[in-house]
């Protein structure tokens, strides 16, 4: 864990800047301070490019980001007051990070850590993640479906949005009920598939910080130390509150190996992708500085589109990626959003093109929430298992960035046109026979049909 001293940072929330509202922060700090590092640092994307090659350019993004970091600092909405860090701060806190940790136990036992561009040493770590609402009568069975998939070294499973039959509310004694359930059903969709042990990130169902901590608990619920993980978010953009540090707060004190939740906004007050690259990257620096967190779940998302698919996000990916392993230690995911659902070619084109841009760039596959993260019942463990079948691939077979580059053109080819167009295919109760727990045959002819079709491109599965 990264030398973070955290009662003087929390002390930042009341003695920085103050500003009457986020508004305000947004426009006279965080907009002028972004645009003038832009410039300063000649950031531009080109255009032909979806996954970068060029080293010096990731290192620029790396020096420009940490600039704008330590220049406009963190906005705490309850204080009113920005949190600022000095260089000398931040420099401290990437110095003395852990490269690595140990996470589950027993025979899934893993490590997670840095990874290198192009790294032909550690192989990604599979975080299996539908990112999507489940019906509370197939919750524990959904879990169950993500636990039983041989690729998986980790899990964040599927949320609940209902408890006996209402609306969860946050704040309110559903969330909290909620939040246990779904720790729950967890821990018994892990005994009853033979993985106990295994990591999980939970809860997603809990939103506040009374709900995350209603769930602790090592008999039922979330265990503590290196068997489980859970997430704090930065709130957009470069903004916290009492709830986030409360949460953070409760992790380091539980011993979890935890991470901080962080997407950008393209097309939201960072601008164009340039802004949105510079401020995820930030967002990395910002989760060790604030919060202590030991990694980052990234995703930058399109404004219209909730997806991390285009052209452009794919571009951004694979250049943070590449900006935050050259030049720090400082572990991370890239979560995989995608525009098509269950069932379709499409979101198996989109699944191939995020791992091929991360994996290569020394990130870790998170994912896969399909139908821009909408609907209930709408993800299934098979375009996970594809999504990530295809980030090992790419490892076992070093595929290049050049040739991950030519790749994903050829599959932007494919998909990009439709990513305007609804098309969000099947729930997992199609897909899937949920008394079996397995995938139906005429989806598993479509899987294996989609992986002879990335072999034609070039990506060779080892089975």
């Amino acid at each position: 864990m990264s030398n973070f001293r955290m009662w003087e940072v929390f002390g930042k929330a009341l003695d920085g800047p103050f500003y009457r509202d986020q508004n305000e922060y947004i426009i006279k700090r965080f907009i002028p301070i972004m645009r003038d590092v832009i410039k300063k640092y000649e950031i531009k994307w080109d255009r032909e490019t979806v996954v970068n090659t060029d080293d010096k350019f990731a290192d620029t993004v790396w020096n420009a980001a940490k600039e704008f970091f330590i220049r406009v600092g963190v906005y705490h909405q309850n204080a009113h007051r920005v949190m600022e860090f000095s260089e000398e701060e931040v420099n401290e806190v990437l110095e003395s990070l852990e490269p690595e940790y140990t996470v589950g136990a027993g025979h899934d036992q893993r490590r997670l850590g840095i990874r290198s561009v192009e790294d032909g040493v550690h192989r990604p770590f599979h975080l299996f993640s539908p990112d999507a609402n489940f019906s509370t009568d197939i919750h524990k069975k959904a879990c169950m479906a993500y636990l039983k998939e041989p690729l998986l070294d980790g899990l964040c499973a599927p949320l609940l949005e209902d408890f006996m039959g209402r609306k969860v509310t946050s704040n309110a004694p559903t969330e909290v009920a909620a939040a246990m359930e779904h720790a729950m059903n967890l821990r018994d969709a892990q005994r009853l598939v033979g993985r106990p042990d295994v990591y999980t990130v939970s809860v997603g169902t809990a939103e506040t910080d009374q709900a995350q901590i209603a769930a602790a608990n090592p008999s039922w619920g979330v265990r503590p130390q290196h068997l489980d993980g859970r997430m704090v978010s930065i709130l957009t953009e470069m903004t916290t509150n009492s709830q986030m540090l409360n949460k953070s707060f409760h992790y380091r004190s539980y011993g979890n190996v935890f991470g901080n939740l962080a997407g950008a906004v393209y097309g939201g007050y960072a601008g164009g992708i340039e802004g949105t690259l510079i401020l995820q990257t930030a967002y990395a620096i910002e989760g060790a500085c604030l919060y202590g967190s030991i990694w980052t779940l990234h995703f930058p998302f399109h404004l219209r589109w909730q997806s991390t698919t285009t052209r452009e996000l794919l571009w951004l990916q694979s250049v943070l990626s590449q900006a935050i392993a050259r030049n720090s230690r400082l572990s991370f995911f890239n979560n995989l959003f995608a525009n098509a659902g269950p069932g379709t070619d499409q979101v198996y084109y989109e699944s191939a093109a995020h791992a091929l841009a991360i994996e290569p760039s020394g990130g870790h596959p998170w994912g896969c929430a399909t139908c821009r993260n909408k609907f209930t019942d709408r993800a299934t463990p098979l375009e996970s298992r594809f999504y990530h079948e295809t980030a090992r691939a790419s490892f076992r077979n070093r595929i290049s960035r050049e040739k991950a580059n030519e790749i994903c053109i050829k599959l932007l080819e494919k998909y990009e046109e439709n990513i305007p167009i609804d098309n969000y295919g099947k729930t997992i109760q199609e897909v899937y026979d949920m008394d079996k727990i397995v995938p139906r045959q005429e989806y598993l002819d479509q899987f294996k049909r989609m992986k002879e079709e990335l072999a034609e491109l070039g990506v060779e599965y080892p089975y």
